[in-house]
């Protein structure tokens, strides 16, 4: 009866830690995914949104100073660099609300800017004819595109954290699978110990009693 309760004890064991195993497992290869296939592209996506933005303010001061429309075709690609980086982010980010909103900012504060300095810039450029663009006029499109460059900051920081919390929580999930398998091991050796000490103590009994009964038939 001890015997089959070991072994009843050693399989629940033995089960226990394989479920808790595989979940840990299966949990540890999400969050990896999550980090190569969605967060890592998406911060890939996120430095092409701001370099497309970039693109877009070097070309208007590019095109108001030589007022050749070569320099507006970086302008236009920019704007599709753009929106096609805001569209991976928003894909690959899922639920992330904090790096959703980051873009969003950006979205907002970049039309902004184009519709209250870029856009009114370039309206007044004759192309053929470059002229001085006032003072008043670059402070202002400097300001406004300070504020993308803050929210660039922002982003980026944003993401770095996103990044480390995913590494961290792997690292503690790959710890608590250590543990679960160690103590899977463990458990499992400290039963075969009692298992077999059971099993010796059972023939060690067996075998007195054969001998006790030999010695009886011997004497009578």
């Amino acid at each position: 009866g001890w015997q089959k309760l070991v072994l009843s004890v050693m399989g629940i064991v033995v089960l226990s830690g394989a479920i808790g195993g595989a979940v840990l497992m299966s949990r540890t290869d999400g969050v990896s995914d999550e980090i190569t296939d969605q967060l890592q592209p998406a911060r890939v996506a996120a430095y092409q949104l701001q370099a497309g933005l970039r693109d877009q303010e070097t070309a208007v001061r590019g095109y108001a100073i030589a007022a050749d429309r070569q320099f507006l075709e970086p302008y236009a690609a920019g704007q599709g660099t753009e929106a096609d980086a805001v569209r991976r982010i928003r894909k690959l980010v899922g639920d992330r609300a904090g790096l959703i909103a980051d873009v969003d900012a950006i979205e907002s504060a970049a039309a902004g800017w184009r519709s209250s300095y870029a856009q009114p810039l370039i309206d007044t450029v004759v192309p053929g004819h470059p002229a001085v663009v006032d003072s008043r006029t670059t402070e202002l499109g400097k300001d406004e595109f300070d504020r993308l460059r803050a929210l660039f900051d922002v982003q980026n920081t944003h993401f770095e954290q996103a990044r480390s919390a995913d590494n961290a929580e792997l690292i503690a999930i790959r710890k608590w699978r250590d543990r679960v398998l160690g103590a899977m091991v463990g458990a499992f050796f400290v039963m075969a110990f009692i298992l077999g000490t059971l099993v010796r103590s059972a023939v060690t009994r067996l075998s007195l009693l054969h001998i006790l009964r030999r010695r009886r038939s011997t004497l009578f």
